[in-house]
């Protein structure tokens, strides 16, 4: 242990710069995330009558083709369908808003070298990638689509913040 004299200033460990590059762009994501999921709950009942009206002319499109691709495609609408309903969307956005709270707060408490940050963005991360399939119920191919998607990004941040673990107290 170092000796301490009055006087002296007192230095605070410094943060590797590989991690507060991480902090940064999660505080760009984290902030976004919460934009964007104030913006997708406050404006669920619109975006769910145009995307519906969509994908009812793409379903008339596909009934006039009548070939056998178009099979898939019905089924990959009717979950799309389905899962943009004002409601889901706005379980959507809620859960994306919440994950994004959990990983912004720990980016800031990874920022000030705290190891609470770690978990909270963990638990923000789990909480993203889980949000799909609660708020839109399961198994739908788009479902998957999307927290694959969410995943890969979630748990690559994880394991770059992982390896600066050591670096938190």
């Amino acid at each position: 242990m170092e000796n301490f004299e009055p006087g002296q200033p007192v230095s605070k460990p410094a943060r590797p710069v590989f991690l507060t590059v991480l902090c940064i762009l999660t505080f760009i994501g984290s902030g976004w995330g919460i934009i964007s999921g104030i913006s997708s709950y406050l404006t669920a009942n619109t975006a769910a009558g145009v995307a519906q009206a969509a994908m009812q002319d793409a379903k008339e499109k596909l009934e006039d083709e009548g070939n056998t691709g178009s099979r898939l495609a019905e089924k990959m609408l009717s979950g799309t369908s389905e899962m943009l309903q004002p409601a889901n969307i706005k379980k959507s956005a809620l859960f994306s808003i919440v994950a994004s709270v959990f990983t912004l707060l720990g980016a800031i408490l990874m920022f000030g070298l705290k190891k609470a940050g770690f978990y909270s963005y963990l638990l923000g991360t789990v909480i993203s990638i889980a949000g799909p399939f609660i708020a839109f119920g399961g198994g739908n191919f788009l479902t998957i689509i999307t927290s694959s998607a969410i995943a890969f990004i979630g748990i690559l941040f994880v394991v770059l913040y992982g390896l600066n673990v050591k670096h938190l107290r």
